[in-house]
């Protein structure tokens, strides 16, 4: 019945015609769209040969033609899709690199269901972002917990300078449906999980690590 529900919102919001509010905020970039629920997945249909990604600025992506990026996505491709507005859903394409956020025009992606109460050996396992952040999700003593790292710009060794700015997460993470909290004391540092089947999606609050870390980004699972 959830799931149910949760695809009506989101058809709902497939086909809404009007136009955006003025304070509406279009932007929709790889940083910051784990930030941004709530998420869904979509395939990208048949009806062309190729999903453009639009741009975010100066009236993009409701501008036209002119908004479109040279960045694209095909049919049968899988994308996470976030805010809906105006006939385009932010949305994000998961591949090397970092993978592609931008706007996609609602009319080229279906829905896809997702099943919003896992099993709990699904979060379980090791998941990574290009290698950082990563994360390692085990069951200790009855309950889910979390243990992860992340650096900016780099994990020791892949850059020529040295750097202090790391993070670390380590404790028990509260699971409702396919939504899971990460928080310490004193709220110091908070992370909020989306499992959504093979991509796992992580928003902190800015609290996690040094300068310009984050643990805010799109997981696969992790190679062994």
């Amino acid at each position: 019945m959830f799931v149910r529900r949760l695809l009506a919102v989101f058809i709902s919001a497939l086909c809404l015609g009007a136009a955006p509010p003025e304070d509406f905020d279009p932007t929709c970039r790889n940083g910051l769209f784990a930030n941004e629920p709530p998420f869904a997945l979509a395939t990208i249909n048949r009806q062309q040969p190729r999903a453009p990604f639009h741009d975010d600025t100066q009236g993009c992506p409701w501008e036209g033609e002119k908004c479109a990026t040279s960045a694209y996505a095909v049919p049968g491709d899988v994308v996470i899709i976030s805010r809906v507005r105006n006939g385009f859903a932010c949305a994000f394409y998961p591949s090397k690199g970092g993978g592609t956020a931008g706007w996609l025009a609602t009319r080229q992606i279906n829905l896809t269901p997702i099943d919003t109460r896992p099993n709990p050996d699904r979060w379980q396992g090791s998941w990574s972002s290009e290698g950082n952040p990563h994360l390692t999700f085990a069951e200790r003593m009855g309950r889910l917990t979390v243990a992860g790292k992340a650096y900016w710009p780099g994990p020791p060794g892949t850059h020529d300078w040295s750097s202090i700015h790391e993070g670390q997460i380590d404790g028990p993470v509260e699971i409702t449906g396919n939504t899971g909290h990460y928080g310490e004391d004193e709220d110091l540092c908070e992370v909020r999980f989306w499992l959504l089947g093979d991509y796992l999606l992580a928003g902190d609050n800015g609290n996690c690590g040094g300068a310009n870390v984050s643990f805010s980004a799109v997981y696969t699972r992790a190679k062994p």
